[in-house]
C-alpha cells in the first residue's frame, strides 16, 4: 500500500529532471557571451562585482611595471577660452615697427675756389682785339683815358679796329671815377658773337688772360653759346 504511494512522487521527480534536463539543453546566446568573458578572465556576477573589477583594473594598469604612473586616468584640466576670445583663433602678433636708421647728412657740395688770376701787366704798347677800343684799354690798366688819346694822336671821334697798336701811358695817372661795370667774381653765360675781351670790356676792369686762366681756355679761345665762364 505504501509502495503504490510512492510511486507517484517518484515519477513527478523524474518529469522534474527530465524538464530540467531539457532547459540545460538549449544552447543559451547570452551564456556563450558569459563564458568567453570568463575565459577572459573577467565575469562579473552583479553590478556591484563590476564596479570593482573596473576599479581593480584600473588600479593595476595606473601602478604598471617599475611604479610609473600611467597617463591613463589623470584627469586633464582643460583650459576654458575667456570671455570674448574665439576658440582655436590665434591672438594676432602687433606689426614690428623697423629700427629707425641714423641718416648722416649729406653736407652740400662746396664750389671749388678759382684759382688766382695772373698779376695785371701793364705793357708799354698793346694792340687792340675785336671788340676792345681806348676807353676798356684805360679801365683795364687803370689809366687816364685821356691821357692814352693823346698820346696816340686819337680823339673820341677817331676810328678804331682790331689790330691797331697803342701806346699806354706809363705817367701814374690813374682812371677816374670806378672802373668796374659789374660786380665780380661771378658766373657768365656766352652768346653769340662774345670773345674773351668783349666780355673783359663788358665788366670794365677784368683782364681777358685772366678769363683764359681760370676757365682754362686755349688760344684761340673759341666760346659756344650758353657756356659759363667763371669771371675772376
Amino acid at each position: 500500500m505504501k509502495t503504490s504511494r510512492v510511486y507517484p512522487y517518484l515519477l513527478a521527480v523524474l518529469l522534474l529532471i527530465v524538464s530540467l534536463a531539457c532547459v540545460r539543453s538549449i544552447p543559451n546566446p547570452n551564456a556563450a557571451k558569459a563564458t568567453e568573458i570568463q575565459e577572459e578572465g573577467v565575469l562579473p556576477t552583479d553590478a556591484t562585482d563590476v564596479m570593482n573589477q573596473i576599479y581593480l583594473f584600473a588600479t593595476q594598469t595606473a601602478m604598471g611595471p617599475g611604479g610609473a604612473t600611467s597617463s591613463v586616468g589623470t584627469p586633464v584640466a582643460q583650459t576654458t577660452p575667456g570671455a570674448g576670445t574665439t576658440p582655436g583663433a590665434e591672438t594676432p602678433l602687433a606689426p614690428t615697427q623697423p629700427a629707425e636708421q641714423q641718416v648722416q647728412p649729406t653736407q652740400a657740395p662746396q664750389a671749388t675756389p678759382l684759382p688766382p688770376p695772373p698779376p695785371l701787366v701793364v705793357p708799354a704798347v698793346y694792340t687792340l682785339q675785336r671788340g676792345e677800343f681806348p676807353f676798356c684799354i684805360a679801365r683795364r690798366f687803370n689809366v687816364d683815358p685821356s691821357e692814352l688819346l693823346r698820346i696816340n694822336g686819337l680823339s673820341s671821334y677817331s676810328v678804331y679796329y682790331a689790330g691797331m697798336a697803342l701806346r699806354v701811358p706809363q705817367s701814374g695817372q690813374t682812371f677816374p671815377g670806378n672802373r668796374a661795370l659789374q660786380p665780380h667774381p661771378t658766373t657768365y653765360n656766352v652768346v653769340g658773337g662774345d670773345t674773351i675781351h668783349t666780355i673783359a670790356c663788358a665788366f670794365g676792369d677784368v683782364d681777358p688772360d685772366a678769363i683764359a686762366y681760370v676757365n682754362g681756355l686755349t688760344p684761340p679761345y673759341r666760346l659756344s653759346p650758353g657756356q659759363v665762364l667763371q669771371i675772376p
